[in-house]
């Protein structure tokens, strides 16, 4: 049974960061902190591209702190050509997962049961560095469905998986991973990255089950699948867009979002710039094409709460607060590059942007206070 794919119109309806133009009209007139964070990273495609094989691997370039004890991880899946012989897989218990296909092509299966269903060694190392608290199992009933470059495969805590049923073509995946119980171990630094695979090297076996330990078969929840297509047909555009794609469920009472953000041509402007933060949802950017400079962290000046009956607010950003950015970081990005921003960091991703730019935003909205899509 193949899974649906995403029908999107290549007409889709623009919503505009109220940010980039005007600020949204306010409720009413309170202040608000300058700032609620100061966790923002930013990853080179280097340290992606040096994680992209040999070896098979599910290689973890930064797990970060987002707030309120949750990481936001991004990894490099990486499989040869092969093909398994058994649906032999897992779930994991609390953590949520949303796949982009980097390159390469393959099959997964997702979503049904697991037979014979056993919890995951805590003290096993892929516990501990790759998949958290999980189940393991035969699964059954399962759909399945042919991914390739471009697609975007959501996978909710509890749901079993398993992207790499068959490879064709050997691939990498960006693997972006919302922890939120901080289970995984933190990653902040490209040398922490490589530490870790190289321990991993070491470690002995993979994730392994505890014999007398049962579990659910399944927990509520399923996978959905994005065609590259519903991807890139919002891809395009004279002027700046940040579009949802899809807003659907994830574990543990929170939702997952993929956006797509195109920019066109910008030059930075002159004096204070207006911008924002999102006081609840967390982001990692991962840029498909295209070259500028963001603006991250500081503080704003003037705070204040943007207005919560705003279509920009309901259904992009979530609650907010804008204002005049001060002290805020530069940081230069390039196509394979990614920024992940925790909520409560100020930031202004169309400070200057050098070249026509499209993103793949991917949303962590543990609140629920984005309208689904």
């Amino acid at each position: 049974m193949l899974i649906p794919a995403i029908r999107l119109p290549v007409l889709a309806s623009i919503l505009l960061f109220a940010a980039f133009s005007t600020a949204p009209a306010l409720s009413q007139d309170r202040a608000a902190p300058a700032k609620m964070s100061e966790s923002h990273s930013y990853i080179p495609a280097a340290d992606l591209d040096i994680l992209m094989g040999p070896t098979r691997g599910d290689r973890a370039a930064r797990v970060v702190d987002i707030g309120r004890g949750a990481q936001l991880g991004a990894y490099i899946l990486h499989y040869e050509a092969m093909e398994n012989a058994q649906p032999d897989s897992f779930y994991h218990s609390e953590i949520n997962e949303v796949y982009y296909v980097i390159r390469g092509e393959g099959t997964a299966l997702l979503g049904g049961q697991l037979e014979n269903p056993l919890q995951a060694d805590p003290d096993s190392f892929s516990y501990r560095t790759v998949t958290g608290p999980s189940v393991r199992g035969r699964m059954t009933g399962y759909s399945t469905v042919d991914w390739g470059p471009g697609d975007v495969i959501v996978v909710p805590a509890g749901v079993p998986h398993m992207i790499g049923w068959q490879v064709r073509e050997a691939n990498d995946i960006l693997r972006v991973v919302h922890d939120p119980n901080g289970r995984l171990n933190a990653v902040a630094t490209r040398a922490e990255s490589l530490a870790q695979d190289r321990a991993r090297q070491q470690a002995p076996g993979g994730l392994t089950a505890l014999p007398d330990a049962p579990a659910a078969p399944s927990l509520p929840g399923t996978s959905t699948f994005i065609p590259m297509a519903g991807i890139e047909a919002l891809m395009n555009g004279d002027g700046t867009s940040d579009t949802p794609v899809r807003v659907v469920n994830g574990g543990n009472d929170s939702q997952l979002g993929v956006y797509v953000l195109h920019m066109a041509p910008r030059h930075a402007p002159e004096g204070a710039v207006n911008s924002f933060y999102h006081a609840e949802i967390s982001e990692l950017y991962y840029v498909v094409r295209g070259a500028g400079t963001v603006l991250l962290g500081g503080g704003l000046k003037n705070a204040t709460w943007d207005d919560s009956n705003s279509r920009s607010i309901r259904v992009v950003r979530g609650p907010s607060v804008n204002g005049l950015l001060e002290n805020a970081e530069r940081q230069p990005f390039a196509a394979g590059d990614i920024i992940i921003v925790a909520a409560g960091v100020p930031h202004s991703f169309t400070y200057d942007v050098a070249e026509t730019t499209d993103i793949v935003r991917v949303v962590i909205d543990p609140n629920k206070v984005l309208e689904p899509k």
